[in-house]
């Protein structure tokens, strides 16, 4: 170690770097310490010189094991929708979660809903999927697909 101090760019050798993390089986921020440098420092040139152990991972942190889990319902950041996770859905996505605002509907009309069906928000916010915010417009019915945007209040057709 008393060499270490002289030499501070020694970590800058693969073979001497090798030596400490592998032979002497030091630890990177006993040798960050020692160099007078950061971990991350060393970290890099143990990286350069992929010399860097890999350690394997070996854990399941899927669903309700993972310590950021959430019950299966995030909010969308950009749109604002609420998403449950519903694999089984017929309208999953990819990941398997279907639009809470489709699911309460769902219930409202004891059915899962069509293609043509919509739901909207009545008051404008997209994670309030209370019964009684949601409303369900048909499209193909005598307003001939016209549906009025609930955000600039203007008129469209769909399909």
């Amino acid at each position: 170690m008393e060499s270490m101090r002289k030499n501070k760019k020694i970590y800058q050798n693969k073979d001497w770097l090798l030596k400490m993390l592998i032979d002497e089986n030091l630890c990177v921020s006993k040798i960050a310490t020692e160099c007078d440098v950061s971990i991350t420092t060393i970290s890099r040139w143990a990286a350069y010189f992929e010399i860097r152990e890999i350690r394997p991972y070996s854990g399941d942190n899927k669903g309700s094991k993972n310590p950021y889990w959430k019950g299966g319902r995030y909010v969308e950041g950009k749109a604002g929708y609420a998403w449950v996770l519903k694999p089984e859905h017929p309208y999953a996505n990819k990941k398997g979660y279907v639009a809470e605002h489709r699911l309460m509907a769902e219930q409202i009309v004891g059915r899962p809903l069509r293609a043509n069906e919509l739901v909207h928000h009545k008051n404008k916010i997209r994670h309030d999927n209370r019964i009684e915010n949601l409303e369900i417009i048909i499209l193909g019915d005598p307003n001939c697909g016209k549906v009025t945007c609930p955000f600039c209040n203007k008129i469209f057709k769909l399909g």
